[in-house]
C-alpha cells in the first residue's frame, strides 16, 4: 500500500493533473525519495466517523529537495496549482499563513515533485 498525501487545498489542480509539485514543512516526508509512489487524497486526517478518504490520483515521486519558502518562483507556483494570482513573495506569505508559520520567518520547506501514473495509460 502506498503512502497517502492530503491535497485538500489543491483538489481541482490534482483532478486536472496540473499540480505536479507541493511544498511541505521540512520536518515532514523526510524518507521520501524519487521513485516512491504516493496516493493523493482529498483529506487524509480529521474525517468524521464512517467517512472514507477520497482518492484523487496515484503518482510517482520524481524529486525531493529542501529550499527556503522564499525561493518559490512564478513557474513553481504554476506547478503548485493554487493561488496562481499571487506573486512569489505573496504566495510564500499565503503558504506560511495556511501552515501556521509566522509571516516574517523564511522557513525551509520540502519540495516534492511527481508525475501522474495514469498519464502512462494515455
Amino acid at each position: 500500500m502506498t503512502r497517502r498525501m492530503s491535497c485538500s487545498l489543491t483538489i481541482d489542480a490534482v483532478r486536472d493533473r496540473t499540480k505536479t509539485e507541493t511544498r511541505r514543512r521540512a520536518e515532514t516526508w523526510r524518507d521520501l525519495k524519487p521513485g516512491d509512489r504516493l496516493t493523493l487524497v482529498e483529506k487524509a486526517m480529521g474525517l468524521p466517523r464512517g467517512a472514507r478518504q477520497v482518492v484523487l490520483a496515484e503518482v510517482e515521486v520524481t524529486g525531493v529537495r529542501l529550499e527556503p519558502i522564499s525561493a518559490i518562483s512564478a513557474d513553481a507556483i504554476r506547478r503548485e496549482g493554487v493561488r496562481l494570482d499571487l506573486a512569489p513573495a505573496d504566495w510564500a506569505a499565503w503558504w506560511k499563513r495556511e501552515h501556521g508559520i509566522g509571516v516574517g520567518l523564511d522557513v525551509p520547506v520540502r519540495v516534492i515533485s511527481w508525475r501522474y501514473l495514469d498519464a502512462e495509460a494515455s
